[in-house]
């Protein structure tokens, strides 16, 4: 078993998250948390050291991920951390597709407001996490590493998520992805004993909660 390092993040999603996660209100719904899954991905696209998608690739399979020796866990609602429940909440299902704005004869294109151009007019019947809205992820590392300032995640990477290092409290604890430790990393984690599970969907099998110590524990014999 290695030493790592292992850093607190606190994320705050600045911009509308949206991912088609759930059938909602006649629309779609995002997920309650962000994956650690994304946050890799968008760690290493902002760091210009993988360039994807792959055009030749017809399903994602990660393996990739497994060549940047560093982890996160899934960035789950500060409620849900500290074993509070679940707090994340979500924009209002969007039925215009200009956020509510002005709709010249339902164009979008009355030519003083400009409404055409308005950011996340896509968002159209989504419910995106709504800005402001604070998760914590652990970032477990073999060395130190420069957190980024800020990430792009979401459909379309219009999701802006601002990281900021905390210190440690024994107050906030780590929700792991069973399917990225298992499929991706090749290792296994039990589920037994653990006070919550959740299998969301097929890329994200929710389990929790563990402490800063039981990471360091587990990632030290994953991580090479």
């Amino acid at each position: 078993m290695i030493d790592l390092e292992i850093t607190l993040l606190k994320i705050e999603n600045i911009s509308p998250v949206n991912y088609y996660y759930i059938a909602s209100s006649g629309g779609m719904r995002s997920s309650s948390f962000i994956g650690d899954i994304a946050l890799k991905y968008a760690t290493l696209k902002q760091m210009g050291e993988l360039d994807y998608p792959s055009p030749t690739k017809f399903k994602p399979t990660y393996e990739e991920l497994n060549n940047f020796d560093f982890w996160y866990t899934v960035a789950v609602n500060e409620k849900t951390a500290m074993s509070e429940g679940n707090g994340t909440i979500f924009m209002k299902n969007l039925t215009r597709n200009t956020m509510h704005g002005i709709d010249y004869n339902g164009t979008n294109k009355y030519p003083n407001a400009r409404e055409g151009s308005t950011m996340y007019k896509n968002f159209y019947f989504q419910q995106p996490i709504l800005p402001g809205n604070i998760f914590y992820t652990y970032l477990i590392s073999k060395d130190k590493m420069e957190i980024p300032p800020a990430l792009r995640v979401g459909n379309g990477k219009t999701g802006l998520l601002k990281l900021v290092k905390i210190t440690h409290s024994d107050k906030v604890k780590a929700v792991l992805n069973r399917y990225s430790i298992e499929n991706i990393m090749g290792k296994k984690v039990s589920s037994e004993g653990l006070n919550y599970t959740e299998h969301m969907l097929l890329q994200y099998f929710l389990i929790g909660m563990f402490t800063k110590e039981q990471l360091g524990e587990l990632y030290g014999k994953w991580i090479n």
